[in-house]
């Protein structure tokens, strides 16, 4: 169900400023991978890179092999959902309709019923059925993440592309959004997500991916890239890793 991924060597100018420096990666299917970095560092740039959104002029995105530029902006679209941080104002779009958007690569006049069927299911895999009528306004922060979950999985995804997708969420939502991408990788999709807090990447990831100034810092199995040395290095902090609890805290508070 997910897919292979692999960015060799990519790098993105924003006019003279170097955005990402020969940044390389490769996550296989059914696998978490977050990305860690200061602000700054890139990893938004690195995710709209992955989705297609950034082209990059130097180097490669592959999906499965296949080189993601070759690929029908169609098929990238039914391929790939994409949870951002934040969306615009919607107005007074109801959930219903706003999951529904996510099957737009699907429709070409007017959704059919299959489409209606299977917003109403991805809904109902994210636990968020009972809000179909509300609007978005009418949301917690909590729901709204939900909902946004929701509509990238309308389109039947083999890779999920997260934008910090547990920021500005309390303990209990953040931990339901963490629950709910164990899910789903379980059910084989490959995820890609960037994300600050670093216990929580090290809890779920299968790699994590750090990021320096554009450039890759660390690759690898959580407790090999989020050590102590590590993240005092790209992070300027000193940290405890409390490994029997997968918690990683500064030093002071210890």
């Amino acid at each position: 169900m997910g897919i292979e991924i692999k960015v060799k060597d990519v790098k993105i100018y924003y006019k003279s400023i170097k955005a990402l420096d020969g940044v390389s990666l490769e996550v296989n299917s059914g696998e978490i991978l977050s990305i860690v970095g200061p602000n700054g560092a890139g990893k938004s740039t690195l995710l709209k890179v992955i989705s297609g959104v950034l082209k990059p002029k130097i180097g490669a995105v592959y999906f499965d092999g296949r080189l993601l530029r070759e690929i029908p902006q169609k098929e990238v679209a039914m391929k790939t959902g994409l949870v951002p941080q934040r969306i615009s104002s919607t107005g007074t779009l109801t959930v219903f309709d706003f999951v529904l958007t996510g099957r737009r690569p699907y429709i070409n006049f007017m959704p059919t019923k299959i489409d209606e069927e299977k917003a109403y299911e991805a809904l109902k895999k994210v636990n968020a059925a009972h809000l179909v009528n509300r609007t978005l306004e009418e949301l917690s922060g909590g729901e709204l993440q939900r909902v946004l979950i929701a509509r990238a999985l309308a389109v039947e995804p083999e890779v999920m592309l997260l934008d910090e997708p547990t920021s500005n969420l309390d303990l209990k939502y953040q931990q339901e959004t963490l629950n709910l991408l164990k899910v789903l990788r379980s059910k084989g999709l490959t995820i890609i997500m960037t994300i600050h807090d670093l216990t929580q990447a090290y809890r779920i990831s299968d790699k994590i991916l750090m990021l320096k100034n554009g450039r890759v810092f660390a690759t690898g199995k959580p407790e090999e890239v989020l050590t102590p040395q590590n993240i005092l290095t790209v992070y300027g902090i000193s940290t405890i890793i409390l490994k029997e609890h997968k918690i990683i805290t500064l030093a002071e508070n210890i």
